[in-house]
């Protein structure tokens, strides 16, 4: 005769391993919709200026920031969106929702991403 809390067990194991194994799917498809919601107007904000906040610089060859690490850009952090003028991107961090960032550009809240 079956044990019955032994399928319960099972049960509970098999569906903690699949809602495990969504959490990449679900990073992913958040992320897609990140792009989907850009503002309409996006192309018409304003460019950062250096020091606009978190010191925030167009060129990392020009930070100075003890947090700063080799590698680390804009168009690489979790907060980057996509480039939409030129070399100029959106950045969903709050501090920089009003302004378009450089992608070659590094402030203090960089994220890997």
């Amino acid at each position: 005769m079956s044990n019955p809390i032994d399928g319960d067990r099972r049960k509970f194991l098999k569906t903690g391993a699949m809602a495990v194994a969504a959490i990449p799917l679900a990073t992913l498809v958040t992320k897609g919709t990140a792009v989907a919601g850009l503002p309409d107007d996006v192309e018409d904000l304003p460019k950062a200026e250096d020091d606009h906040d978190h010191d925030y610089v167009n060129d990392v060859a020009d930070t100075d920031h003890a947090r700063y690490q080799e590698g680390q850009l804009c168009e690489n952090c979790q907060f980057w969106v996509d480039y939409v003028d030129g070399d100029w991107g959106y950045c969903e961090h709050p501090s920089f929702t009003d302004v378009l960032v450089k992608g070659e550009g590094w402030c203090s809240v960089y994220a890997p991403a």
